[in-house]
């Protein structure tokens, strides 16, 4: 028995995921529970079990692709099963087998069903996405499936105009070049492509990479592409207003120094993000107009602070939040957060790690940035920018003393948080961290 391999949904808001890796190739045994393949989403990576017993006979979502939920991305069955549309997979046999092995010949495609001129063209969505990798047309590709639907062996077994690389056939889709007219002896090559889009004759490829001022357009993965649509979204959604506020922290490096052996006897690492989050966490439940979300005219009010940590992945960013922060030690809050920062880098990532969060912190100071406009991450109404530590000559009781002074900028949503209260509760904050005594009052 043939069985579908299916691209999970993963969240309410997935609409498809790209494979990143497959863990096993065509013709390799599989055993229920094996991690089968990963799969990258707008929001974070899982690795996807196998679910039964078999053989991976055929897949049909290569490494790097992407395709809609709940569709069929490969087969599992038994050695020699055909999958649904009719290629028989056999089992894998010695080499000295299969240089004595004879070709067979393939079975005859069902009879393409006959399309009026200007219908509605069927196509399944694999078949879709070979078609545009390839620059086909889809109206002029003949459906074998029921009532004349497009299959995806159709588009492979189409023959539109001179052989052509896959590189060619990208370029040529993107470009819109009918590859046909080219007039090209032999395969049509990248260069021909290439050579075409700029209205010259055909040169060789590292001729026109070289004389080209910019690459092909290349398709971002999927954590860039949800990064776009949220910050976008973000961008249109709040009136957003920034506040920068200095901060003494000589108090925060004297806490760290004094709690920060002890907790490392422990295997717990911290840090000034640790003492922020803490201090925000505080601040946020002594002003739960920002510890709130705002949505239809209505402002939910959160119970607890959970509160988010910008982190970098590869050339990404995502915001894992640790819960209830409001009601945790500094040592709990310390080594939640870092358990989060490794799940995220290792694609260890749960969903839930990622929602529910009601602010977040962004901290750029190691990279030397002194001031900056933070984006909030939606729908929360703020964020808190962090920046670098310097060591710079203030005034103390009248004399010029050297302290190392951090900014903070804190973005706001002015729909919710106006001018005055954005000011008090980044005093807070900044009194707080100037005091840390108080945390105990």
């Amino acid at each position: 028995m043939v069985t579908e391999v299916l691209m999970p949904k993963l969240g309410l808001t997935m609409t498809e995921g790209t494979i990143e890796e497959w863990k096993f190739k065509e013709g390799d045994a599989v055993k229920k529970g094996d991690i089968l393949f990963s799969v990258a989403t707008d929001k974070l990576t899982n690795d996807v079990e196998c679910d039964t017993d078999g053989v991976l006979l055929k897949i049909a979502v290569q490494a790097g692709d992407s395709s809609e939920c709940k569709s069929v991305v490969a087969w599992i069955g038994e050695p020699g099963d055909k999958i649904p549309d009719g290629a028989a997979v056999s089992a894998p046999v010695a080499a000295a087998e299969v240089s004595a092995a004879a070709e067979t010949k393939p079975a005859a495609p069902a009879a393409a069903a006959v399309r009026p001129a200007g219908a509605y063209v069927l196509a399944m969505p694999f078949a879709k996405k070979l078609a545009k990798e390839k620059g086909y047309d889809l109206s002029a590709i003949p459906g074998t499936g029921p009532n004349g639907v497009i299959l995806a062996r159709d588009v492979e077994n189409f023959a539109a105009g001179p052989k052509t690389s896959p590189m060619a056939a990208k370029l040529a889709a993107e470009y819109c070049v009918d590859v046909s007219t080219l007039g090209v002896d032999g395969r049509v090559m990248k260069a021909d492509v290439l050579a075409a889009v700029q209205g010259r004759a055909p040169q060789t490829a590292a001729a026109v990479e070289l004389e080209s001022n910019d690459l092909p357009p290349v398709k971002v993965n999927p954590l860039r592409r949800s990064i776009a649509a949220n910050m976008t979204a973000s961008w249109t959604t709040s009136p957003r207003v920034t506040y920068t506020h200095p901060v003494d922290a000589t108090c925060m490096k004297e806490l760290r120094e004094k709690l920060k052996d002890g907790l490392k006897a422990e295997g717990i690492k911290l840090t000034f993000n640790h003492i922020l989050m803490k201090v925000a966490a505080r601040a946020l439940m002594e002003f739960p107009d920002v510890n709130a979300s705002f949505a239809d005219n209505m402002l939910t009010h959160h119970r607890h602070a959970n509160i988010g940590l910008a982190v970098a992945k590869g050339d990404g960013l995502m915001v894992p939040n640790v819960k209830c922060v409001d009601i945790k030690s500094l040592k709990e809050v310390a080594q939640e957060t870092e358990n989060l920062i490794e799940a995220t880098r290792s694609g260890k990532l749960g969903m839930e790690d990622m929602t529910g969060g009601t602010f977040t912190i962004s901290s750029l100071g190691p990279y030397g940035i002194t001031s900056f406009s933070p984006i909030i991450n939606q729908p929360e109404l703020a964020i808190l920018g962090v920046c670098d530590i310097v060591d710079t000559p203030v005034v103390r009781n009248g004399e010029i003393v050297i302290r190392p002074m951090m900014n903070l900028s804190l973005t706001a949503d002015h729909r919710v948080i106006d001018g005055v209260m954005a000011c008090k509760f980044l005093q807070r904050i900044v009194d707080l961290l100037e005091n840390p005594y108080l945390l105990l009052v």
